[in-house]
């Protein structure tokens, strides 16, 4: 099956993979984003990541600032030469917060999403009997985290349900209200569900759960969110915010985020005291940098970081959001007329780029195997099978992932 989409090509521009150069570098969304050559991305037309979820590639430009980094290093280990990173990490945390809306020293620059996520699961300041209220389709470092952490402290884990084609943001705000008692210290949930695609109302379930308790700690996993939507966490509420560099921020691996906002901080224990910390008992270290006080980190990944955070100020997260949008609402489109059952939301208040199709779980490695092969994308099974395109994906890959899904529906279930 042949499908078109060129109305989407009008409204946004984004053109087709452009192969030049001794690097083979792609040119992925030129026109658009107004790329520099060296800023595209360099995965094979033969092995294009439709994962975002997972694992991005890096831009080639952020790649080689990485290896430059660890080649200088090498050469020269000097005290003067090792300190550039402190200036280098700072920027990047500047920026961060910039981007994010909320102060610099709110910010925790630590390895991943998992480790943020336990930072707060296990630092929070809770007593036996308190209460804690999980989303039923949060990632295990935001579930079982919890279920640890209750043992331990004689807490209560809840969970609340949203129905994944509910129609009504206010009935998912209410199923939370309801949930929520006198002793419910802590609301936990993924922004965007990594197994399901189902985007929750953050925004709009912070104020419902200040208006009910201005106490609760609010923790929000953005694994899926950062580096993808447009996030200020100012006008969310939120208390804390997780994420990972290597998801949709396509960034360097082992780095992660980890935003607390100023009153939380002291409520919080760090899981690891080291260098950066300070000398005493007393933390020397300012807001949430006493979270990433971890010791020898890999200053090639910071360095990466500082260059990732300004190919986002470069292009802008308003831009990178409205592109992505545009490339899995074609998906989206184009699977919909192919008239598959899916698994994630299709009413744009609760849709993300996380797309997964129903599949019987016996099948989603073999069909994972023929889409590769006939089309050259690579997906996951989680949850079903699981697409999830980023700026990078172009109507190509799309019609392509399309075809083969199409093709391959028998495998469906």
């Amino acid at each position: 099956m042949d499908i078109k989409r060129r109305s989407f090509i009008k409204g946004i521009g984004i053109a087709s993979p452009l192969i030049g150069g001794a690097f083979g570098y792609k040119k992925a969304i030129a026109d658009i984003l107004n790329y520099d050559p060296e800023k595209a991305f360099g995965f094979s037309e033969n092995h294009v990541p439709m994962n975002a979820a997972n694992l991005c590639p890096m831009p080639i430009a952020i790649s080689r600032s990485m290896a430059r980094f660890n080649d200088d290093l090498d050469f020269d280990m000097s005290g003067s030469n090792r300190s550039r990173i402190v200036s280098i990490k700072e920027n990047a945390r500047e920026g961060i917060a910039k981007q994010l809306n909320v102060k610099t020293n709110e910010v925790a620059i630590t390895r991943n999403t998992s480790e943020s996520n336990n930072i707060i699961a296990q630092g929070l300041s809770l007593k036996s009997g308190d209460e804690i209220l999980l989303w039923d389709q949060n990632h295990p470092s935001n579930d079982v985290s919890w279920a640890v952490r209750a043992d331990r402290s004689n807490c209560k884990v809840r969970y609340f349900s949203v129905p994944t084609f509910t129609n009504d943001i206010e009935n998912i705000t209410d199923l939370i209200k309801k949930q929520i008692s006198p002793k419910t210290k802590v609301i936990s949930f993924t922004h965007i569900s990594n197994i399901t695609g189902f985007k929750l109302p953050a925004q709009q379930i912070c104020e419902a759960v200040r208006g009910q308790n201005k106490n609760i700690h609010i923790h929000i996993d953005g694994a899926q969110t950062w580096g993808l939507m447009d996030v200020d966490l100012n006008k969310i509420g939120c208390d804390s915010f997780s994420g990972s560099s290597h998801k949709w921020y396509m960034g360097p691996r082992e780095i992660g985020l980890l935003v607390v906002k100023e009153p939380r901080v002291e409520n919080i224990w760090p899981n690891i005291v080291s260098i950066g910390w300070g000398n005493s008992k007393d933390t020397s270290a300012d807001g949430a940098k006493k979270f990433e006080a971890y010791g020898q980190r890999d200053d090639a990944s910071l360095a990466a970081l500082s260059e990732t955070v300004k190919f986002h100020k470069e292009i802008t997260p308003r831009k990178i959001e409205h592109a992505a949008t545009k490339i899995s609402e074609y998906i989206r489109s184009a699977l919909i007329d192919i008239n598959v059952k899916f698994v994630s939301s299709n009413n744009q208040q609760f849709t993300s780029n996380v797309i997964i199709l129903e599949v019987l779980r016996q099948n989603r490695t073999q069909l994972l195997k023929k889409i590769f092969n006939e089309a050259g994308i690579i997906l996951a099974g989680t949850g079903g099978l699981r697409l999830s395109p980023h700026i990078y994906n172009t109507t190509d890959h799309a019609d392509r992932v399309v075809r083969a899904i199409n093709n391959n529906r028998d495998l469906l279930g």
